[in-house]
């Protein structure tokens, strides 16, 4: 993954933004304090939220390349650093992801980039490293959605053999012989452990934490918690240029 070179939104050349946007980096990240309290909301007494059986969204007949998901010609790319323990990303995936797959993925006006992040331990590790497994295969994002639905306790074992093998074999085109011997490459490991690095040289500040790309410009910090009006009044703002 390439890393981020934050930069601050281009002028709007027909009304202002609809979203507070940071003119610079070190503003967005001095900004991101509700975002973190969310996080830390989430986290509570440890007690995970029971798991959702049913898939949340379906991400059947978008298109999916490694990371991204969503048509490559779309202009408009959301940038989300996840780490799949997060259950501030749970909630996100649960209630915010299906609306923005549905009014600007799937019609192709926005694509989608993932950015792992696994800065609260070695569960989230050993998931960042089958999640870019999947990716392989193009199907990092419907084993990610699975992997919050079954989200367990931080750092108490929940990301086993057994439940990947089980989410992993409930996804079409999903080789799960193949997704455990890429999960247990060097490469792999390498790409995740690059991904930590490429986020704390950042400055990320924790997860989830979202940048909008406009066409090859640099990527732009958006300040945003779970309410999909933040997304849609982010995302129109960009796509108005």
């Amino acid at each position: 993954m390439a890393a981020i070179r934050p930069g601050s939104r281009p002028p709007a050349s027909r009304r202002p933004s609809r979203l507070a946007v940071a003119a610079a980096f070190g503003a967005a990240i001095a900004a991101t304090g509700a975002l973190v309290a969310v996080a830390l909301l989430f986290r509570g007494s440890g007690d995970a939220p029971p798991p959702t059986s049913a898939p949340v969204v379906d991400l059947a007949g978008i298109p999916q390349q490694g990371y991204a998901l969503g048509s490559p010609k779309a202009t408009v790319t959301l940038i989300e650093y996840a780490d799949p323990q997060c259950p501030a990303c749970r909630a996100y995936t649960e209630t915010v992801f299906p609306t923005i797959v549905e009014e600007y993925v799937r019609p192709g006006k926005v694509r989608m980039q993932f950015r792992g992040y696994p800065f609260l331990g070695p569960d989230s590790v050993k998931a960042l490293r089958f999640l870019i497994a999947a990716g392989r295969q193009d199907r990092l994002w419907q084993l990610q959605e699975a992997l919050y639905r079954y989200q367990g306790d931080e750092n108490e074992g929940w990301v086993t053999d057994e439940l990947l093998r089980r989410l992993a074999g409930g996804i079409p085109g999903l080789d799960v012989e193949r997704l455990f011997a890429d999960a247990g490459s060097a490469q792999v490991e390498r790409e995740a452990a690059a991904a930590l690095a490429e986020a704390q040289t950042a400055g990320i500040p924790g997860t989830p934490t979202f940048f909008i790309q406009i066409g090859a410009g640099d990527p732009y910090f958006v300040r945003l918690g779970l309410d999909p009006a933040q997304f849609r009044a982010a995302l129109d703002d960009a796509l108005q240029g």
